[in-house]
């Protein structure tokens, strides 16, 4: 008996435990949602609110964050811990959500297990995240399991909760932070009554959003797992409808509406119940996505409570404008208006709250009346001047009347404000008379154009971009005539005039080559206005930029100015053509030749001219002219070394009209012919390097070719890197631009590199060898490295047994005195591991399997006898006698170990009771058994001899009732017959106590 006790109290506590399968609160997760604040860079402060029903399991103490990208598939996952701080509006973390009323007077089931009203605690979730890189859609999500129970989705309590929000990180929306909601969620709405609500969205950015209701979310409980449209739940039959998006998301009969931009929901919701409602709003910048926030929370629709839906009703005054329900105001320019808060039941107890705290800082408003049926709000606020767009006040009406079941019912409606930028035309501009000039204006609408002043026109009056041409200087006054409330609707933009430069047309000219003329555009300046001048071509001219250049030419030419006013907008041009008398040109341009080479000579010309040749600094008494006097002779410069160098000659033609001499001349560069050497043929070994050299006379800039140029740094230098990857013959050529070349060549032979070959990569087991095998070409010397857990390091075939995965080199010289290094990897695999306990006891009847714990994929079980199969992990034991069985374990690598466990086998069963047991729907009050046994009877009196129960199945039990009845706490007798398995008549009796 003793021996047992151990088993015996473990089974007791199974069954005490199984007795109370109400105690287990699976269903918890109500709502929430996931908003983000920019730290730096790519770090992320990320908040997850978590709505916990209070009648559910506790609330976690950490929670997963899984964030994942578009730009690669993998999924990151970090924890979030409590936030340590208080939460808003100011309360300790998890705290419940108020209801408004009294505590004391009308509790939730947070505070009071037995009331009706669900209650909720808000708990906060936070992590720092750094993401790894950027990335235009991030997902932060996390999931809770399981959901609440819902009306509106199938299978509730089975799915998991799931929200996210997504997000750009790239470019300038890295420092972005989410939008966040103002308003607490909605958890009560009386049936049959309209409500207005909005979460209050706000962008902390500036950016705009908008709204629209999703169906919830489900998840396999993972990060790696998609989430999945959660399935509604419709109703089997009329009068409601089928569940829908956007209309029927919870059960409102298809009353159920979201303004997109606003956020603002209003419904009527007909039946009692839990509804999961799940909404998403995105944030736009400049019109494009860049992020989302989802909300999922759980609305809890109660009886008739008697509330009175309040109505909110804006009352601007005459001087404000109302356009399709938005209050207009202009930017830089005070609005104020106010709005009344009514309920129809004059007992309502009215009290009225707003965000603009988070919607617009800068607003102020005040509200009288508070806690009455009847109150008055007041808003104030003056746009900034950059302040345009739409902005959203939420105002909240809490109905504190607090009639049972006393929840202040809240109804949240929206007041829409638009501000409209100031009116503002494109800006001044100066042009050139009868330039087009594309106008523009923003900030406002329905745009009227008119002309003020000056000779212009426009190309329409009633358009926000119309073409304006102007002759002289002249002013346009657009007006918003959509914004004429507005100060500032009205803006003017003057189109100036550029001046234009007056001169005197030039006069075609007549001269001789060389003789000097002198252009005058006789300008005739405006005080204030700069000109710019620009002659082309400037061939022949003093300046390309001067009023009055002088122009030598040298044969007939044209020139084209033109005079530009202040920054060369508008523009005079002119044509001049100068005739130059029988001009002549030589054709043959400067040119390069080699040493001891003549050029012919190519000019053409007036005849009448009388030609001569000379050349510069008289060296044409060293030069050859073939004739003079000949507009086409041969020259041949100084044919004796080193007489190279640039030599001009100069034809001159004379003529009776000319008051001087016509000069023309023509460069010939006379260029050596180089002589190259290289260096002697040379041997060296793979990858080693030398530096050419190749000499070259005379001394000149010469352009270089290495060919092939492959293994060179550079191929068109003089002394050029060789890198020795194969024998190459290599040739240099040296080269003039007038091609006077020469060149040489070189053979470099290459030494290979590859002489040394070591068998292939291995693997080993733990404390086993490997033999290496080296072989080697022409080897003078080598040695293995490192010289660790190796039989010799200058050995052909070493044996190593390295304690783990190891790397061996082999560094070696060849007879040429080249150097070859070699790799081979020996990889020493896991060891085998496997765990089994030290013995197991088994009764009459019973079996054991084996589960043998380590790394091993093979096993062989030995004796074979009393098993069910030797071959394989966890076969059944059930010897006859004590037995011990040892196991060979092998690994996919083929390395082994072995264990071994003692089953020792009882001679005989054992029956016993508990002294204690509570009744349930799953507990009973059983005769345990150790092995088989026969129950011959099993009875259970009161205390006073009367027979509670009675049976002979020993798998049968009391639970702890008489005739259908439960039965008082107390002590109770039992009797026992049973016999063992080998025949052992037992009786026992005792006292079992029933508690509850």
């Amino acid at each position: 008996m003793r021996k047992n006790s151990s088993y015996l109290l473990t089974l007791l506590v199974l069954l005490l435990f199984a007795a109370k399968p109400t105690e287990v609160k699976a269903s918890h997760a109500a709502g929430g949602e996931i908003i983000y604040e920019w730290i730096s860079d790519s770090t992320y402060r990320v908040f997850f609110k978590f709505y916990r029903d209070c009648t559910g399991a506790g609330a976690p103490t950490s929670q997963p964050l899984c964030y994942k990208n578009s730009c690669n598939s993998t999924v990151y996952q970090t924890t979030m811990a409590v936030y340590p701080g208080v939460i808003p509006p100011g309360v300790p973390n998890g705290s419940p959500v108020a209801l408004g009323c009294s505590p004391s007077l009308y509790p939730t089931n947070c505070t009071n297990t037995s009331s009706s009203i669900p209650g909720y605690h808000e708990w906060w979730y936070y992590a720092d995240v750094t993401l790894p890189f950027q990335c235009n859609y991030w997902t932060f999500y996390t999931f809770i399991g399981n959901r609440n129970p819902s009306n509106n989705l199938a299978g509730s309590t089975g799915l998991y909760f799931y929200t996210e929000t997504t997000f750009d990180n790239t470019g300038s929306f890295q420092g972005n932070s989410s939008p966040y909601f103002s308003n607490k969620p909605i958890p009560y709405v009386c049936v049959n009554v309209p409500f207005q609500f909005n979460n209050g969205a706000v962008d902390p950015n500036g950016d705009s959003l908008s709204s629209d209701v999703q169906q919830p979310y489900n998840t396999a409980g993972s990060c790696s797992s998609n989430p999945t449209a959660a399935p509604f739940n419709n109703p089997v039959a009329p009068p409601y409808p089928n569940y829908a998006l956007p209309s029927n998301p919870i059960q409102t009969a298809n009353t159920f509406t979201l303004n997109a931009a606003t956020g603002q929901m209003n419904f009527t919701a007909p039946v009692v119940g839990a509804y999961t409602l799940s909404v998403r709003t995105r944030e736009f910048r400049n019109g494009l996505l860049i992020g989302s926030i989802l909300r999922d929370v759980q609305v809890q629709v109660i009886g008739n409570c008697g509330a009175t839906a309040p109505v909110v009703t804006p009352k601007p005054p005459p001087s404000v404008i109302t356009v399709g329900g938005q209050i207009q105001g202009c930017a830089g320019q005070p609005l104020s208006f106010g709005y009344d808060l009514k309920s129809s039941n004059p007992n309502s107890i009215l009290i009225g709250e707003d965000n603009h705290n988070f919607s617009i800082p800068a607003a102020t408003t005040a509200y009288f009346g508070q806690k009455t049926d009847s109150v008055r709000g007041e808003f104030s606020w003056t746009p900034g001047p950059n302040q345009s767009g739409l902005f959203n006040l939420s105002v909240t009406v809490r109905d504190s009347t607090c009639d049972p079941p006393g929840i202040m019912y809240t109804y949240i409606s929206t007041i829409p404000i638009f501000i409209w930028p100031a009116t503002k035309a494109s800006n001044d501009t100066t042009v050139c008379p009868g330039q087009p000039v594309q106008l523009s204006v923003a900030g406002g609408g329905n745009f009227l154009w008119s002309t003020i002043s000056g000779p212009g026109t426009l190309s329409s009056t009633n358009t926000s971009a119309p073409v304006a041409t102007a002759y002289g200087q002249t002013s346009y006054r657009v007006i918003s005539q959509q914004t004429a409330f507005c100060a500032k609707n009205a803006d003017t933009v003057t189109i100036n005039m550029l001046p234009t430069p007056t001169f005197t047309p030039l006069t075609d000219i007549l001269t001789c080559p060389g003789t000097a003329s002198t252009f005058d555009l006789n300008l005739q300046p405006i005080s204030g206005v700069t000109y710019n001048v620009k002659w082309f071509p400037p061939t022949y001219l003093s300046s390309a930029t001067a009023e009055t250049p002088t122009v030598t030419p040298q044969g007939d030419i044209t020139y084209y100015v033109q005079i530009g006013a202040t920054n060369n907008t508008c523009t005079g041009f002119d044509t001049v053509v100068v005739d130059v008398l029988d001009g002549f040109k030589i054709l043959t341009p400067d040119t390069a030749i080699c040493l001891g080479q003549n050029v012919k000579v190519n000019t053409v010309g007036d005849s009448r001219y009388t030609y001569s040749w000379t050349a510069m600094d008289g060296s044409i008494g060293n030069s050859s002219v073939s004739d003079p006097t000949s507009m086409t002779p041969t020259i041949t410069p100084p044919g004796v070394s080193p007489q190279t160098g640039k030599f001009k000659y100069i034809l001159k033609a004379q003529h009776v009209n000319c008051p001087k001499d016509s000069i023309a001349s023509f460069d010939i560069e006379v260029q050596p012919i180089p002589t190259v050497a290289l260096q002697e043929d040379a041997a060296m070994c793979h990858g080693d390097t030398m530096q050419l050299v190749a000499t070259v006379t005379p001394a000149y800039k010469y352009t270089y070719d290495w060919t092939p140029g492959t293994a060179l740094t550079a191929s068109n230098i003089p002394n050029p890197i060789f890198k020795a990857l194969a024998t190459t013959t290599l040739k240099a050529t040296v080269s003039t631009s007038a091609g006077c070349k020469d060149d040489d060549d070189i053979t470099l032979t290459v030494f290979p590199a590859d002489f040394v070959f070591l068998s292939s990569d291995t693997a080993i087991c733990p404390r086993d060898t490997a033999q290496l095998t080296m072989v080697g070409a022409g080897l003078k010397s080598f040695m293995w490295t490192p010289n660790e857990n190796i039989s010799d390091v200058t050995s052909l075939l070493p044996t190593v047994w390295p304690a783990g995965t190891q790397l061996y080199t082999v560094y070696a010289r060849d007879t040429n005195g080249c150097f070859d290094t070699a790799k081979v990897k020996v990889t020493v695999k896991p060891a085998a591991i496997i765990d089994l306990p030290a013995s197991v006891k088994l009764f009459p009847g019973q079996s054991h399997q084996m589960d043998p714990k380590g790394n091993a994929l093979y096993f062989n079980w030995f004796p074979p006898v009393g098993l069910s199969n030797p071959n394989v992990s966890n076969p059944m034991a059930k010897p006859e006698v004590n037995t011990r069985y040892v196991v060979k374990a092998t690994t996919e690598f083929g390395c082994t170990t072995t264990d071994s466990i003692d089953v020792l086998i009882s001679a005989d069963s054992e029956i016993d009771m508990p002294n204690v047991f509570t009744p349930g729907r799953n507990s009973k009050l059983k005769v345990l058994h150790l092995g088989e046994a026969r129950l011959k009877s099993f009875i259970v009196f009161n205390r006073w001899g009367q027979k509670m129960f009675e049976t002979n199945n020993i798998e049968e039990g009391w639970d702890g009732t008489y005739n259908g009845e439960p039965q008082p706490i107390g002590v109770y007798i039992y009797t026992i017959e049973a016999e063992t398995y080998t025949g052992r008549k037992i009786s026992r009796q005792g006292n079992v106590t029933l508690i509850k």
